[in-house]
Parts: C-alpha cells; sequence; structure tokens
C-alpha cells in the first residue's frame, strides 16, 4: 500500500566558510542560505527552492520521513463474501487505535443490501444501517476488531449485508486519529445544550449522530457548508433521507462545535437514550469537508488542497443522494474529459451503478464536476462533499540545478528513516553537486 509521506527539514548547518550567527529561514518550500546555519522544521514539503548562495558554498540537510497520515488512518477495501469467516488486512489500527468501518454491497448474487456501520465504541457484531432509521441489530457481522484490520463472522450478517456468499462489497475503514476522525459514544440526559468532548483536535467539519437504542430515530448529520457556509449553521441533514437542509435547531442547538466539543440539543440527548457520533475533521492535509455551487455546465471546479481519493457529495439545497465514489471502484485515477464514476449511495441498498451523472474527476488540488445534472451540478444549487486525500509516496523534488552522481537521485527517507544530504556549489548557486550523505541515521 502506498503511502504518503511529510518531511522535517532540521540541522541543516553550513559546512565550512564563515560562521554566521543567525539562523537560516525555509519559507514554505524555499531555503534561503543567505543567513547562514541552519535550524529550521518544516512539514509538508515534498519540492524545495534554494535561494541567495554565496559564491562558494555547501551545506547539510538532514530529512526525516514523517508518518503515513492517510494510509494509516483511512482504507478502502473491496472483497468477495464466502459465508465463511474473513480477515480484511488493510493496516489500520482499529484494536489499538479504535474507529468505524463502513460497509456496503456493490453487485452479486443479492438484489439489494444496507450500508452497515460498526464501530469500536459499540463493539463488535453490532450493527447500523445508515440508509434507514433503525437501530442497533446484534448480529453476525464484524467479529473482531485487529492491529491490522478486522475480522468478519462465518454468518451472512444483516441482510447479507457484510460477508454473502457470492456478493461483492467495499468497506470503508476509519482510525481514530487527531485531525482525521473521531467517534464518540454518550447516555443522554435530557439536557438541551449539553456539550461533548471530542478528541479530533480540531473543529469538526462534520458530524453523523442518531440514537441507536430504539427503531424511530433518523440520522442527524452537521456539516460546515450548510446554512451557506455560515457559523453556527443553523440547519441539518438526515442521512438517510433525500431531503434538502433542514432547520433542526433541537439536533445541534445552533452551536458551532470547537477543537474540543459539540454540542446537541435534545433530540440528540434524549435522557437515557444510547447514542453514538462519528465526527470528520476539516482541513487541507487529509480531510476536507466544504461546499461548492452548482453552475450546470461542465468544468466545476472545486478546490480541497489535495488530489482526492474518497468523496461524497450530497446535494443540501434540495433533494438529493448522499453520492460516494472512490479511487478504489472508478473515481477516475487521472484527469480525463470523458472520466465517469462509479458510484454508491450511503442512503439507499441499491447496487455500484456507472453514469454519464456522475462525471466527477479528481485534480491534483481537488476534483472537477463535470456532469450537469441535479445530484451533483444543478445551476445555482449548494452541494457539501467530504473529500479525503489520495495516499501516496511521493519522491521530493530537488531544483534541476542539483546533479546527483551518475544522474540518480536518491529516493526519500522512509517513514522515521533519517537521512543526510550535502550540497555544494562554487557558481553561485547556477549549479549544485548533491550526495547522499548519510542514509537511515535514525
Amino acid at each position: 500500500m502506498a503511502n504518503d509521506k511529510t518531511f522535517k527539514v532540521k540541522n541543516a548547518l553550513e559546512v565550512g566558510g564563515t560562521i554566521k550567527t543567525s539562523l537560516g529561514t525555509i519559507t514554505s518550500s524555499n531555503i534561503d542560505l543567505s543567513t547562514g546555519n541552519y535550524f529550521k522544521d518544516t512539514t509538508n514539503t515534498t519540492t524545495y527552492t534554494i535561494s541567495n548562495p554565496s559564491p562558494v558554498q555547501s551545506f547539510n540537510l538532514e530529512l526525516t520521513g514523517g508518518t503515513a497520515d492517510v494510509a494509516n488512518n483511512f482504507s478502502t477495501t473491496l472483497y468477495s463474501g464466502a459465508n465463511a469467516a474473513k480477515t480484511i488486512t488493510n493496516n489500520i489500527d482499529l484494536a489499538g487505535d479504535g474507529g468505524l468501518v463502513w460497509t456496503k454491497w456493490r453487485s452479486g448474487v443479492l438484489g439489494s443490501a444496507p450500508n452497515v456501520l460498526t464501530d469500536t465504541e459499540r463493539g463488535v457484531n453490532k450493527n447500523l444501517k445508515s440508509n434507514t432509521n433503525d437501530g442497533e441489530e446484534s448480529t453476525n457481522s464484524i467479529d473482531s476488531f485487529t492491529s491490522t484490520g478486522y475480522t468478519i463472522d462465518a454468518g451472512d450478517g444483516p441482510q447479507g449485508g457484510t460477508n454473502y456468499n457470492g456478493a461483492n462489497y467495499v468497506s470503508w475503514t476509519f482510525k481514530k486519529a487527531s485531525k482525521f476522525f473521531d467517534v464518540v459514544k454518550i447516555t443522554g440526559d435530557g439536557t438541551s445544550g449539553r456539550n461533548i468532548s471530542h478528541s479530533l483536535g480540531e473543529a469538526p467539519g462534520m458530524i453523523i449522530g442518531t440514537r441507536y437504542d430504539v427503531n424511530s430515530e433518523h440520522w442527524e448529520v452537521y456539516h460546515r457548508g450548510l446554512d451557506g457556509g455560515n457559523q453556527p449553521a443553523t440547519h441539518s441533514l438526515r442521512l438517510n433521507s433525500t431531503a434538502a437542509e433542514g432547520d433542526e435547531s433541537s439536533y445541534w442547538e445552533d452551536t458551532e462545535p470547537t477543537s474540543t466539543q459539540f454540542t446537541v440539543g435534545n433530540n440528540l440527548n434524549q435522557n437515557g437514550g444510547s447514542f453514538i457520533f462519528y465526527l470528520f475533521s476539516h482541513n487541507t492535509s487529509t480531510i476536507n469537508c466544504g461546499s461548492y455551487t452548482g453552475t450546470g455546465s461542465a468544468n466545476n471546479a472545486v478546490t480541497t488542497g489535495f488530489e482526492p481519493q474518497f468523496l461524497m457529495i450530497k446535494k443540501a439545497s434540495g433533494t438529493g443522494n448522499w453520492e460516494v465514489v472512490d479511487t478504489s471502484r472508478g473515481f477516475p485515477a487521472a484527469p480525463t474529459a470523458d472520466g465517469e464514476s462509479t458510484y454508491l449511495r450511503w442512503n439507499d441498498t441499491s447496487a455500484e451503478a456507472t453514469a454519464s451523472n456522475m462525471k466527477v474527476i479528481p485534480s491534483s488540488t481537488g476534483f472537477i464536476v463535470n456532469a450537469t445534472t441535479s445530484g451533483i451540478n444543478d445551476n445555482s444549487d449548494t452541494y457539501v462533499y467530504m473529500a479525503i486525500k489520495k495516499a501516496g509516496d511521493p519522491a521530493i523534488t530537488w531544483p534541476a540545478t542539483v546533479k546527483w552522481p551518475a544522474g540518480i537521485t536518491p529516493s526519500a527517507p522512509g517513514i522515521g528513516e533519517t537521512d543526510l544530504y550535502t550540497f555544494t556549489t562554487d557558481d553561485s548557486g547556477s549549479s549544485y553537486y548533491g550526495y547522499l550523505s548519510g542514509d537511515n541515521l535514525s
């Protein structure tokens, strides 16, 4: 599995020459050599430039491979049911860190099957369906969470929802992780305006919550893009419905969530009730919860800050399905003018389909909506989305002026690995000689 990586630059010391007392600077991706010795960290940078060298100058850069923030926290897995116990290995540590497995039937033998949600807070073999207002079912499904994924019981699960022989499935696994995802379970106390703590470390961009000990409560969704993006948002959506956003102050209490807590009204806090909340973060590093306005024409570009591997879109200003695409099932892996996406829906039991009304194309900075239909791009309508960054294994891009031995650029350091690079110029930076001076020094 590919891993996205960040890199830290530190301890970059000038080699020889006049010792300068001021620190060098790294602004964004630029290494400024004019101020001498360097001790500066930078993250989320894999492309570098070098500026203001002396006529003759050498310097060292110490780079450490960062963690795989996306690949360690999210996975899309495709598998076929077998009516036999099955182990899903996706390298997500659910046993240690916790999280959510969201499974959807795709095709094969069954006429239809629900979205099945199992999380570590409620426990194994306890399932919820996002397409209904049914309560929790205790039935065969995920029977253990492991350090590398989970295992599925040999039974069929709810309506063949997770492991029916001959059926094809997708599971999206979300791990509890700072600035990515959290799961919170509470017992209601009947208080309106109750503040509930979470562990995201930043304000959530979307929260999905329901009461699960009864068979009559809807899935309520807070999203930062509702109510025209105004904060605090006074509108809500329902996951098990196609309905437009509505005024739901009795659910989210018209209160904007913070980096440490979110607020619920009485309808998500009924006394003695059992409630579950799934919190999705919002940033431009790994996960983005935003909104866009439909244009009714092709090439409607939406910026997330990264190329997504997973995308959910819901029309907010009118009726529409909860459309979900991902790169594993047919979200085009590269921009193409005619890219059609294979989609599923979080609010129904239907099989996946590929159609012209779901032309959504990933770009390096977000996605492009090429369909002109009501579901994702009606003129002047508002749509909310949740996008997750594509995992990658990027090389470091050095300036073209750097010459490497035999013309071979060294590989980027692995996760947690520290490498030392030396650069020398004798022509005021018109060219540099680069060397990998130390490999895996950590």
